[in-house]
Protein backbone atom coordinates (compact mmCIF):
# COMPACT_ATOMS: atom_id res chain seq x y z
CA UNK A 1 0.00 0.00 0.00
CA UNK A 2 2.77 2.44 0.89
CA UNK A 3 4.60 1.64 -2.34
CA UNK A 4 1.43 2.44 -4.30
CA UNK A 5 1.17 5.77 -2.48
CA UNK A 6 4.80 6.45 -3.35
CA UNK A 7 4.10 5.73 -7.03
CA UNK A 8 1.11 8.07 -7.01
CA UNK A 9 3.16 10.78 -5.32
CA UNK A 10 5.99 10.34 -7.81
CA UNK A 11 3.55 10.45 -10.74
CA UNK A 12 2.05 13.67 -9.39
CA UNK A 13 5.45 15.29 -8.86
CA UNK A 14 6.90 14.26 -12.20
CA UNK A 15 3.73 15.07 -14.16
CA UNK A 16 3.68 18.53 -12.61
CA UNK A 17 7.34 18.99 -13.45
CA UNK A 18 6.64 17.68 -16.96
CA UNK A 19 3.90 20.22 -17.50
CA UNK A 20 6.29 22.96 -16.35
CA UNK A 21 8.95 21.71 -18.74
CA UNK A 22 6.51 21.60 -21.66
CA UNK A 23 5.36 25.13 -20.92
CA UNK A 24 8.86 26.48 -20.56
CA UNK A 25 10.63 24.73 -23.41
CA UNK A 26 8.05 23.56 -25.93
CA UNK A 27 10.37 23.89 -28.95
CA UNK A 28 13.60 22.47 -27.55
CA UNK A 29 14.90 19.18 -28.92
CA UNK A 30 15.54 16.39 -26.45
CA UNK A 31 18.33 13.84 -26.15
CA UNK A 32 17.58 10.35 -24.90
CA UNK A 33 19.78 7.79 -23.19
CA UNK A 34 18.78 4.27 -22.26
CA UNK A 35 20.79 1.48 -20.71
CA UNK A 36 20.14 -1.54 -18.58
CA UNK A 37 21.46 -4.71 -17.10
CA UNK A 38 20.17 -8.21 -16.44
CA UNK A 39 21.73 -10.25 -13.63
CA UNK A 40 21.50 -13.96 -12.88
CA UNK A 41 22.37 -14.72 -9.27
CA UNK A 42 23.08 -17.86 -7.25
CA UNK A 43 23.52 -17.79 -3.46
CA UNK A 44 24.68 -20.76 -1.43
CA UNK A 45 24.77 -20.90 2.38
CA UNK A 46 27.42 -23.11 3.91
CA UNK A 47 25.38 -24.23 6.92
CA UNK A 48 21.94 -25.72 7.28
CA UNK A 49 19.24 -23.17 8.16
CA UNK A 50 17.86 -22.89 11.67
CA UNK A 51 14.36 -22.46 10.24
CA UNK A 52 12.48 -25.30 8.56
CA UNK A 53 11.21 -22.80 5.96
CA UNK A 54 14.63 -21.57 4.79
CA UNK A 55 16.91 -23.21 2.24
CA UNK A 56 20.63 -23.52 1.59
CA UNK A 57 20.54 -22.53 -2.10
CA UNK A 58 18.75 -19.62 -3.75
CA UNK A 59 18.51 -18.42 -7.31
CA UNK A 60 17.21 -15.11 -8.63
CA UNK A 61 17.07 -12.81 -11.64
CA UNK A 62 17.20 -9.01 -11.41
CA UNK A 63 17.17 -6.10 -13.80
CA UNK A 64 18.12 -2.43 -13.58
CA UNK A 65 16.85 -0.02 -16.27
CA UNK A 66 17.88 3.62 -16.68
CA UNK A 67 16.28 6.20 -18.94
CA UNK A 68 17.40 9.80 -19.29
CA UNK A 69 15.72 12.63 -21.24
CA UNK A 70 17.69 15.88 -21.57
CA UNK A 71 17.14 19.14 -23.38
CA UNK A 72 19.90 20.57 -25.57
CA UNK A 73 20.60 23.40 -23.15
CA UNK A 74 21.21 20.99 -20.25
CA UNK A 75 18.62 22.89 -18.23
CA UNK A 76 15.87 20.28 -17.91
CA UNK A 77 16.12 16.54 -17.45
CA UNK A 78 13.97 13.55 -16.58
CA UNK A 79 15.77 10.54 -15.11
CA UNK A 80 14.20 7.17 -14.38
CA UNK A 81 15.93 4.19 -12.77
CA UNK A 82 13.89 1.09 -12.03
CA UNK A 83 14.95 -2.11 -10.30
CA UNK A 84 13.20 -5.48 -10.01
CA UNK A 85 14.14 -8.94 -8.72
CA UNK A 86 12.49 -12.33 -8.74
CA UNK A 87 13.77 -14.81 -6.14
CA UNK A 88 13.22 -18.56 -6.24
CA UNK A 89 12.42 -18.94 -2.53
CA UNK A 90 12.07 -15.62 -0.67
CA UNK A 91 8.82 -13.81 -1.47
CA UNK A 92 10.04 -10.58 0.15
CA UNK A 93 13.17 -10.57 -1.98
CA UNK A 94 10.98 -10.70 -5.08
CA UNK A 95 10.28 -7.00 -5.31
CA UNK A 96 10.40 -3.93 -7.52
CA UNK A 97 11.50 -0.41 -6.70
CA UNK A 98 11.80 2.96 -8.40
CA UNK A 99 15.35 3.91 -7.40
CA UNK A 100 14.94 7.24 -9.20
CA UNK A 101 12.10 8.98 -11.03
CA UNK A 102 12.86 12.69 -10.99
CA UNK A 103 12.74 15.96 -12.85
CA UNK A 104 15.86 18.15 -12.63
CA UNK A 105 16.07 21.86 -13.40
CA UNK A 106 19.51 23.52 -13.57
CA UNK A 107 20.13 27.24 -13.96
CA UNK A 108 23.57 28.76 -13.39
CA UNK A 109 24.45 27.83 -9.78
CA UNK A 110 21.00 26.56 -8.83
CA UNK A 111 19.58 23.02 -9.10
CA UNK A 112 16.11 21.71 -8.28
CA UNK A 113 15.16 18.01 -8.25
CA UNK A 114 11.59 16.76 -7.72
CA UNK A 115 10.45 13.14 -7.52
CA UNK A 116 12.09 9.94 -6.31
CA UNK A 117 15.81 10.35 -5.83
CA UNK A 118 18.92 8.81 -4.29
CA UNK A 119 21.38 10.83 -2.21
CA UNK A 120 24.57 9.54 -0.62
CA UNK A 121 26.51 11.16 2.23
CA UNK A 122 29.74 9.89 3.73
CA UNK A 123 33.41 9.06 3.13
CA UNK A 124 34.22 5.92 5.15
CA UNK A 125 34.28 2.33 3.90
CA UNK A 126 32.99 -0.04 6.58
CA UNK A 127 30.07 1.97 7.98
CA UNK A 128 28.27 4.97 6.44
CA UNK A 129 26.78 6.30 9.65
CA UNK A 130 25.90 9.79 8.33
CA UNK A 131 24.04 8.47 5.26
CA UNK A 132 20.46 9.12 6.40
CA UNK A 133 18.31 10.23 3.46
CA UNK A 134 17.52 6.92 1.70
CA UNK A 135 16.26 3.77 3.37
CA UNK A 136 18.35 0.57 3.23
CA UNK A 137 17.17 -2.19 0.91
CA UNK A 138 18.23 -4.94 3.32
CA UNK A 139 17.10 -7.78 1.05
CA UNK A 140 19.64 -6.68 -1.55
CA UNK A 141 22.77 -6.27 0.57
CA UNK A 142 23.81 -7.24 4.08
CA UNK A 143 26.23 -4.30 4.29
CA UNK A 144 23.58 -1.63 3.73
CA UNK A 145 25.02 -0.42 0.43
CA UNK A 146 21.81 -0.80 -1.57
CA UNK A 147 19.11 1.84 -1.00
CA UNK A 148 15.44 2.33 -1.81
CA UNK A 149 14.27 5.33 -3.79
CA UNK A 150 13.09 8.24 -1.62
CA UNK A 151 10.35 10.72 -2.62
CA UNK A 152 11.74 14.19 -2.07
CA UNK A 153 12.21 17.74 -3.18
CA UNK A 154 15.89 18.70 -3.29
CA UNK A 155 17.25 22.19 -3.86
CA UNK A 156 20.95 23.11 -4.12
CA UNK A 157 22.87 26.33 -4.58
CA UNK A 158 26.59 26.48 -5.41
CA UNK A 159 28.45 29.59 -4.25
CA UNK A 160 32.00 30.66 -3.59
CA UNK A 161 31.33 29.78 0.05
CA UNK A 162 30.32 26.19 -0.69
CA UNK A 163 27.24 24.22 -1.73
CA UNK A 164 24.03 24.62 0.28
CA UNK A 165 21.29 21.98 -0.09
CA UNK A 166 17.83 21.58 1.36
CA UNK A 167 15.62 18.47 1.37
CA UNK A 168 11.91 17.92 1.96
CA UNK A 169 10.65 14.32 2.23
CA UNK A 170 6.88 13.68 2.61
CA UNK A 171 6.95 9.90 2.98
CA UNK A 172 8.96 7.47 5.10
CA UNK A 173 9.82 4.08 3.61
CA UNK A 174 10.20 1.10 5.97
CA UNK A 175 13.26 -1.10 5.66
CA UNK A 176 12.87 -4.22 3.55
CA UNK A 177 13.24 -7.53 5.40
CA UNK A 178 13.70 -11.17 4.45
CA UNK A 179 10.70 -13.49 4.60
CA UNK A 180 10.78 -16.57 6.84
CA UNK A 181 12.05 -18.51 3.81
CA UNK A 182 14.89 -16.04 3.30
CA UNK A 183 18.50 -15.81 4.44
CA UNK A 184 20.67 -14.48 6.03
CA UNK A 185 18.34 -14.98 9.00
CA UNK A 186 18.74 -13.95 12.62
CA UNK A 187 16.03 -16.26 13.94
CA UNK A 188 13.62 -13.35 14.34
CA UNK A 189 10.69 -12.98 11.94
CA UNK A 190 10.12 -9.28 11.20
CA UNK A 191 6.74 -8.16 9.90
CA UNK A 192 6.82 -6.57 6.44
CA UNK A 193 3.11 -5.67 6.47
CA UNK A 194 2.85 -3.47 9.56
CA UNK A 195 5.07 -0.90 11.20
CA UNK A 196 4.72 1.19 14.34
CA UNK A 197 5.68 4.86 14.35
CA UNK A 198 6.32 7.38 17.10
CA UNK A 199 4.89 10.11 14.89
CA UNK A 200 1.14 10.68 14.97
CA UNK A 201 1.39 10.99 11.18
CA UNK A 202 2.91 7.48 10.91
CA UNK A 203 4.88 7.14 7.66
CA UNK A 204 3.60 10.49 6.35
CA UNK A 205 5.61 12.55 8.84
CA UNK A 206 7.17 15.55 7.08
CA UNK A 207 10.97 15.29 7.06
CA UNK A 208 13.58 17.96 6.46
CA UNK A 209 17.34 18.01 6.00
CA UNK A 210 20.01 20.63 5.38
CA UNK A 211 23.54 20.04 4.10
CA UNK A 212 26.62 22.18 3.51
CA UNK A 213 29.61 20.98 1.46
CA UNK A 214 32.90 22.68 0.66
CA UNK A 215 36.58 22.03 -0.05
CA UNK A 216 39.46 23.72 1.75
CA UNK A 217 42.79 22.85 0.16
CA UNK A 218 43.22 19.12 0.87
CA UNK A 219 40.03 18.84 2.95
CA UNK A 220 36.50 18.02 1.74
CA UNK A 221 33.86 18.65 4.39
CA UNK A 222 30.16 18.00 4.78
CA UNK A 223 27.87 19.26 7.57
CA UNK A 224 24.27 18.08 7.78
CA UNK A 225 21.12 18.26 9.86
CA UNK A 226 18.19 15.81 9.63
CA UNK A 227 14.77 16.00 11.29
CA UNK A 228 12.36 13.16 10.58
CA UNK A 229 11.76 9.47 11.14
CA UNK A 230 14.69 7.14 11.81
CA UNK A 231 15.72 4.81 8.99
CA UNK A 232 16.84 2.07 11.37
CA UNK A 233 13.89 0.42 13.16
CA UNK A 234 13.85 -0.73 16.76
CA UNK A 235 13.30 -4.49 16.88
CA UNK A 236 11.68 -5.41 20.19
CA UNK A 237 10.42 -9.00 20.66
CA UNK A 238 7.74 -7.54 22.96
CA UNK A 239 6.11 -6.03 19.86
CA UNK A 240 5.19 -9.48 18.54
CA UNK A 241 1.93 -10.52 16.93
CA UNK A 242 1.48 -14.06 15.66
CA UNK A 243 5.16 -14.78 15.99
CA UNK A 244 6.17 -11.75 13.88
CA UNK A 245 7.89 -8.73 15.43
CA UNK A 246 6.49 -5.37 14.40
CA UNK A 247 9.33 -2.86 13.73
CA UNK A 248 9.10 0.49 15.51
CA UNK A 249 10.33 3.71 13.88
CA UNK A 250 11.01 6.58 16.30
CA UNK A 251 11.47 10.22 15.42
CA UNK A 252 15.07 11.32 14.99
CA UNK A 253 17.08 14.53 14.95
CA UNK A 254 20.66 14.19 13.79
CA UNK A 255 23.64 16.50 13.31
CA UNK A 256 26.55 15.03 11.37
CA UNK A 257 30.01 15.78 10.04
CA UNK A 258 31.94 13.94 7.34
CA UNK A 259 35.36 14.99 6.15
CA UNK A 260 38.20 13.62 4.07
CA UNK A 261 41.75 14.89 3.65
CA UNK A 262 43.67 13.94 0.49
CA UNK A 263 47.40 14.01 1.21
CA UNK A 264 49.16 12.36 -1.72
CA UNK A 265 48.54 8.59 -1.43
CA UNK A 266 46.86 9.11 1.97
CA UNK A 267 43.13 9.57 2.53
CA UNK A 268 42.20 10.52 6.10
CA UNK A 269 38.51 10.00 6.84
CA UNK A 270 36.03 10.89 9.57
CA UNK A 271 32.28 10.52 10.02
CA UNK A 272 30.71 11.67 13.28
CA UNK A 273 27.19 12.39 14.47
CA UNK A 274 25.01 13.17 17.42
CA UNK A 275 21.40 12.07 17.35
CA UNK A 276 18.40 12.71 19.56
CA UNK A 277 15.97 9.78 19.66
CA UNK A 278 13.39 8.82 22.28
CA UNK A 279 14.68 11.58 24.60
CA UNK A 280 18.18 10.14 24.50
CA UNK A 281 21.23 11.77 22.91
CA UNK A 282 23.81 9.46 21.37
CA UNK A 283 27.17 10.05 19.71
CA UNK A 284 28.79 7.84 17.07
CA UNK A 285 31.96 8.10 15.01
CA UNK A 286 34.04 6.31 12.39
CA UNK A 287 37.64 7.39 11.85
CA UNK A 288 40.32 5.87 9.64
CA UNK A 289 42.60 6.09 6.65
CA UNK A 290 43.29 4.64 3.23
CA UNK A 291 46.77 4.44 1.71
CA UNK A 292 47.20 3.58 -1.97
CA UNK A 293 50.25 2.02 -3.62
CA UNK A 294 50.04 3.24 -7.23
CA UNK A 295 51.69 1.14 -9.94
CA UNK A 296 52.16 -1.80 -7.57
CA UNK A 297 55.50 -3.58 -8.20
CA UNK A 298 55.93 -1.80 -11.49
CA UNK A 299 52.56 -2.92 -12.87
CA UNK A 300 49.50 -0.89 -13.87
CA UNK A 301 47.57 -2.09 -10.80
CA UNK A 302 46.89 -0.14 -7.59
CA UNK A 303 46.55 -1.46 -4.05
CA UNK A 304 44.70 0.48 -1.35
CA UNK A 305 44.96 -0.41 2.33
CA UNK A 306 42.07 0.62 4.59
CA UNK A 307 41.77 0.76 8.38
CA UNK A 308 38.91 2.28 10.37
CA UNK A 309 37.69 2.38 13.96
CA UNK A 310 33.93 2.38 14.63
CA UNK A 311 32.59 3.70 17.93
CA UNK A 312 29.18 4.15 19.56
CA UNK A 313 28.92 5.55 23.08
CA UNK A 314 26.17 3.04 23.87
CA UNK A 315 28.73 0.24 23.53
CA UNK A 316 27.18 -3.10 24.55
CA UNK A 317 23.58 -1.84 24.40
CA UNK A 318 23.91 -0.36 20.91
CA UNK A 319 21.28 -1.80 18.51
CA UNK A 320 23.95 -2.63 15.94
CA UNK A 321 27.24 -4.60 16.06
CA UNK A 322 29.61 -1.70 15.23
CA UNK A 323 30.03 -0.04 18.64
CA UNK A 324 33.69 -0.78 19.40
CA UNK A 325 35.14 -2.38 16.28
CA UNK A 326 38.10 -2.15 13.92
CA UNK A 327 37.78 -2.68 10.18
CA UNK A 328 40.82 -3.56 8.07
CA UNK A 329 40.96 -4.42 4.39
CA UNK A 330 42.43 -3.82 0.98
CA UNK A 331 41.19 -2.83 -2.48
CA UNK A 332 43.13 -4.07 -5.52
CA UNK A 333 42.38 -2.55 -8.93
CA UNK A 334 44.08 -4.12 -11.94
CA UNK A 335 43.35 -1.14 -14.23
CA UNK A 336 43.03 -3.57 -17.13
CA UNK A 337 40.54 -3.68 -19.98
CA UNK A 338 38.52 -6.28 -18.05
CA UNK A 339 38.05 -3.84 -15.10
CA UNK A 340 39.25 -6.47 -12.62
CA UNK A 341 38.80 -5.54 -8.96
CA UNK A 342 39.19 -7.31 -5.63
CA UNK A 343 37.99 -6.03 -2.26
CA UNK A 344 38.62 -7.92 0.99
CA UNK A 345 38.00 -6.87 4.56
CA UNK A 346 37.42 -7.94 8.13
CA UNK A 347 35.61 -6.30 11.04
CA UNK A 348 36.84 -7.27 14.50
CA UNK A 349 34.76 -6.69 17.62
CA UNK A 350 37.18 -5.43 20.30
CA UNK A 351 34.87 -6.46 23.14
CA UNK A 352 34.26 -10.07 22.10
CA UNK A 353 36.95 -10.67 19.43
CA UNK A 354 34.23 -11.83 17.04
CA UNK A 355 35.13 -11.30 13.40
CA UNK A 356 33.26 -10.93 10.14
CA UNK A 357 35.15 -11.46 6.88
CA UNK A 358 34.07 -10.35 3.41
CA UNK A 359 35.44 -10.82 -0.10
CA UNK A 360 34.19 -9.19 -3.30
CA UNK A 361 35.67 -9.63 -6.76
CA UNK A 362 34.52 -8.56 -10.23
CA UNK A 363 35.83 -9.00 -13.76
CA UNK A 364 34.39 -8.14 -17.16
CA UNK A 365 34.28 -11.21 -19.40
CA UNK A 366 33.27 -9.38 -22.59
CA UNK A 367 32.19 -5.85 -23.44
CA UNK A 368 28.65 -6.69 -22.31
CA UNK A 369 29.17 -9.42 -19.73
CA UNK A 370 30.71 -9.44 -16.25
CA UNK A 371 31.11 -11.94 -13.41
CA UNK A 372 31.23 -11.09 -9.71
CA UNK A 373 31.64 -13.16 -6.57
CA UNK A 374 30.90 -12.22 -2.97
CA UNK A 375 31.65 -14.27 0.15
CA UNK A 376 30.85 -13.45 3.78
CA UNK A 377 31.87 -15.42 6.86
CA UNK A 378 31.58 -15.10 10.63
CA UNK A 379 34.30 -16.56 12.84
CA UNK A 380 35.27 -16.74 16.51
CA UNK A 381 31.79 -15.68 17.57
CA UNK A 382 31.46 -15.12 21.31
CA UNK A 383 28.07 -16.40 22.63
CA UNK A 384 27.87 -13.20 24.67
CA UNK A 385 27.75 -11.23 21.41
CA UNK A 386 24.01 -11.51 20.91
CA UNK A 387 23.81 -9.75 17.54
CA UNK A 388 26.53 -11.75 15.78
CA UNK A 389 25.58 -14.99 17.53
CA UNK A 390 22.19 -14.79 15.84
CA UNK A 391 23.81 -14.96 12.37
CA UNK A 392 26.86 -17.12 13.12
CA UNK A 393 25.64 -19.89 10.77
CA UNK A 394 24.71 -17.56 7.90
CA UNK A 395 28.00 -17.72 5.95
CA UNK A 396 27.33 -17.58 2.20
CA UNK A 397 28.81 -17.27 -1.27
CA UNK A 398 27.08 -15.32 -4.03
CA UNK A 399 27.79 -15.48 -7.77
CA UNK A 400 26.40 -12.94 -10.21
CA UNK A 401 26.54 -12.96 -14.01
CA UNK A 402 25.49 -9.62 -15.49
CA UNK A 403 24.82 -8.69 -19.07
CA UNK A 404 24.65 -5.01 -20.09
CA UNK A 405 22.58 -3.49 -22.90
Amino acid sequence: MQYQRMLRLSALLTSTAGACMTALVPTLAADFSFEGELTFEARSFLNAPASLHAKRNYGSVSTLLELGIYDDANTHAFIFKGFARGDSEDDNRSHADLREAKYIFVSDNYELAVGIDHVFWGVTEFAHIVDIINQTDATESVDGEQKLGQPMLRSSYVSEYGTFSGFYMPLHRPRTVFDKQGRPASGLIISDDHELYESNHANEQNEFALRYENSFDAFDIGLAYFDGTAREPIINPANSVGGEITPYYPLLKQISLDTQATLGPWLLKLEALQQDQLDEQTARAVIGFEYTFYGLLGTSSDLGLVAEYMWDERQEIAPHPLANDIGIGFRWTANDVQSTTLLAGAIIDLDHQSMGVSLEAERRLTNNLSLSVEARFQTNIDPADQILSSIKDEDFIRLQLTTYF
